[in-house]
């Protein structure tokens, strides 16, 4: 049985980490997962861009849209990930390649259809179940699946709003050759700093997204201990829109489409971070390769 799915990643706009309330908007780098299984073929394998990985992560979205089928624990397989996104610096890649794993299982039990609020949750409950997100993401997920702005309520797993994002816009990603800071936050502390997440939370959900990725990004950079200054960079070039990704290190500004952001481009890779130029994406998810 063989299937693929395919989805986008995402950049943060809020980060759900301090009140449990997060929104994020997908941005057009590709993840692409091929699944091939079979009863009984012995546990699972996985590669990620040519590579053989552990993921508990990819395993566990893989078991749990069996187990929502009836299919016996006994499946195993392979599951092979290619994607764009950079991994473990804040741009979604988690949530990006559980959800294209959980449409390419769909699409190997040959369905041609899938249920957005169905997929989400198996993303959330693997990425809780594996210790990836303390959250659970569910607004990085929606994110990636659905293509657009969306915001979520993760404490109590709820898509609050899915909307495009209303015009395409240029987003250029700042990723630094360091790993996240995520490991020695004091998420108590970030959590004391829940109310000012939901002012910011509240902005954008009143169409404001690109001020609120701002504040949230000057927020936590501080709480999560990276410098701002690349953020207020990119604003004083003209951005509507920047600030950290996710627990960071990586950086995402908004731009409007046909803006000039050669000048910003050179200033952020002075320091041999990778700069990626995409884009806001409303394309959602899809199973291909159905077999």
């Amino acid at each position: 049985m063989k299937g693929r799915g395919r989805c986008h990643g995402a950049v943060s706009i809020v980060n759900a980490i301090p009140s449990g309330r997060g929104a994020a908007v997908g941005v057009a780098l590709g993840t692409e997962a091929a699944v091939e299984m079979s009863r009984g073929a012995g546990g699972w394998s996985v590669s990620s861009n040519g590579a053989s990985v552990s993921s508990p992560l990819l395993v566990r979205t893989a078991e749990l849209v069996l187990a929502s089928r009836g299919e016996p624990a006994g499946f195993g397989g392979r599951i092979d990930v290619s994607t764009e996104i950079p991994m473990g610096r804040g741009l979604k890649s988690s949530s990006s390649s559980s959800v294209a794993v959980a449409l390419a299982v769909l699409s190997a039990l040959g369905e041609r259809r899938y249920r957005p609020e169905e997929l989400l949750r198996w993303s959330v409950d693997a990425s809780l179940a594996t210790g990836v997100s303390v959250t659970g993401a569910m607004d990085d997920a929606a994110a990636c699946l659905l293509g657009g702005v969306n915001h979520c309520d993760n404490s109590k797993r709820l898509l609050l709003r899915s909307s495009p994002s209303e015009q395409r816009l240029a987003v250029l990603i700042k990723v630094p050759p360091t790993g996240s800071n995520r490991g020695t936050a004091d998420l108590g502390l970030v959590r004391k700093f829940a109310g000012v997440a939901d002012g910011v939370f509240d902005m954008s959900m009143a169409g404001m997204h690109w001020p609120a990725m701002t504040l949230n990004g000057l927020l936590c950079s501080s709480l999560f201990g990276y410098e701002s200054e690349p953020a207020l960079q990119a604003v004083r070039g003209g951005a509507l829109g920047a600030g950290l990704s996710g627990t960071g290190p990586a950086v995402a500004a908004v731009f409007p489409e046909g803006a000039g952001t050669n000048g910003l481009k050179e200033a952020w890779g002075r320091d041999g971070s990778l700069v990626i130029e995409t884009e806001t994406t409303d394309a959602a998810g899809e199973l291909i390769g159905a077999g």
